[in-house]
């Protein structure tokens, strides 16, 4: 049978609901009245500033912190009161958390120490060769590279073959191109095999290129919950605004559109060159293919993609093609 195959049919796609999920470090809530529902198969992400309680409550469905208020549901299973080991999670720690003393071939048989030897066998050789570790199975993590841990670490989590995927940061000690290339990897797993999967980022490119969904975090609070595409045109308050997207909205007065409270404008949406508006560019940046001008108005900055490098402290003309109301 194909090893991919394989994989695929040993996967009963899982479901995780929190119902009020409240968790207290003392009197500061690390996370408030939580209420989230993942699908079964989705790859859901949270994302948020660091310290905003994206991995408390990653480690709260795992069973590794005890929530102070609230339920947490698998599958429609109340969970809340099982320890770690019942509960059928798979995490992916930031730091890989392999084991130095033990070869990679040993890491990956500690999940699976109830099976026996040629089951063992099976399931490590299965997963090494989809995940293209097969030669590195006798080495030790020191010997690795950090994308090659994280293989490691991601097969881990496979050969547990549990049901749910947690990650928490996974790619955040890998340099530029070894995040680009796990991503995808990632990525591939979980649409090949559906496994539902709940991915901990603080990275706004990231969390876009590979969620279903994305969870928003502010100070333990969910604010907002939609696809990538949901949140980047119609984010739920200025916070998210000014958070969400590559560069994040501009936020300005709306009465120089004539309205009332204040408006978020994507890059994108501003032509240079055309229009009523006028500004001053303050700073140019290049993004290969294009810049990123910012221009003053009235006192208040503008983001704007050009194809054109104009000059700083130049006079622009400018407009909006679409803006968004924040309300005050």
């Amino acid at each position: 049978m194909d090893a991919i195959l394989r994989i695929i049919l040993w996967v009963d796609k899982m479901s995780v609901e929190l119902k009020n999920v409240t968790k207290k470090y003392g009197k500061i809530y690390a996370i408030r009245n939580v209420n989230l529902k993942i699908n079964k198969g989705e790859f859901f992400v949270l994302l948020g500033p660091s310290g905003s309680g994206k991995t408390t409550i990653l480690r709260s469905i795992a069973g590794l912190e005890k929530i102070d208020e609230g339920r947490i549901f698998i599958d429609n299973e109340d969970v809340t009161p099982l320890p770690p080991g019942k509960r059928n999670v798979a995490m992916v720690f930031q730091n890989f958390a392999l084991y130095p003393n033990k070869t990679v071939y040993e890491n990956l048989s500690l999940p699976i120490e109830n099976l026996n030897k040629s089951e063992r066998e099976e399931r490590i050789t299965e997963v090494a060769k989809r995940l293209g570790i097969s030669d590195l199975l006798n080495r030790y993590p020191s010997e690795l590279s950090g994308g090659q841990q994280q293989r490691v670490a991601l097969a881990r989590a496979l050969v547990k073959r549990a049901k749910i995927f947690l990650m928490d940061e996974p790619l955040s000690n890998l340099d530029a191109p070894q995040r680009i290339s796990a991503r995808k990897l990632i990525k591939d797993i979980q649409i090949e095999e559906r496994i539902t999967t709940i991915y901990v980022t603080h990275d706004q490119t990231e969390a876009m290129a590979i969620a279903d969904r994305i969870g928003i975090i502010f100070n333990g609070s969910l604010i907002q919950v939609g696809t990538p595409e949901e949140i980047y045109e119609n984010p739920a308050n200025i916070d998210v605004a000014m958070f969400f997207g590559n560069p994040p909205m501009s936020i300005i007065d709306g009465k120089v559109v004539d309205e009332k409270g204040k408006i978020g404008v994507r890059a994108e949406d501003v032509s240079i060159g055309e229009g009523k508006l006028k500004g001053v560019v303050r700073e140019v940046e290049f993004w290969g293919d294009r810049y990123l001008v910012y221009i003053s108005i009235n006192g208040q900055e503008i983001r704007a993609f050009s194809k054109i490098k104009y000059k700083i402290g130049e006079e622009v003309n400018f407009s909006f093609s679409k803006y968004k109301l924040l309300g005050e």
